[in-house]
């Protein structure tokens, strides 16, 4: 288990091109996650009441604990991902949300209608998949 949530971070691509574009996609994917998608609904401490009134309105039930849960966990897994710390727990925690967030709450059909949180979705599966790459503090740190 280990293995699989902190793996050796590697290199991505063969040349450091490869690696800056992946770099700019996983930090534009942590970035926007974590700020544009997660930082709006935790700007009330500790989460948004429009939020729970979304949730409370769609009849999910303990509305206040999924809100919390979904709102920071878009906060702190977007972060991970785009500092490159963790990332297959922040891409694990962004994956679940939005996999959540897409085909119950958005209830759309896969890969038929597509949504903002089944592009999250897909490029936090990506980052699970591959890692941090080179460009990482998880890399950076490795290198004692």
């Amino acid at each position: 288990m280990k293995k699989l949530l902190f793996p050796l971070p590697i290199r991505i691509g063969k040349s450091i091109f490869q690696e800056s574009i992946y770099f700019l996609f996983r930090f534009h994917v942590g970035y926007t996650m974590a700020i544009e998608a997660g930082f709006g609904k935790i700007k009330d401490f500790p989460v948004s009441q429009k939020f729970i009134e979304s949730l409370t309105k769609a009849g999910w039930v303990f509305p206040e604990f999924l809100a919390i849960i979904a709102g920071w966990g878009e906060v702190i897994g977007g972060a991970l991902i785009a500092l490159g710390l963790f990332g297959r727990i922040g891409g694990i925690t962004v994956a679940i949300i939005m996999a959540v967030a897409a085909f119950i709450k958005h209830d759309t059909i896969f890969l038929i209608e597509m949504d903002t949180a089944q592009l999250y979705l897909f490029c936090s599966v990506v980052i699970l998949a591959f890692g941090n790459g080179r460009f990482s503090l998880d890399f950076l740190f490795s290198k004692k």
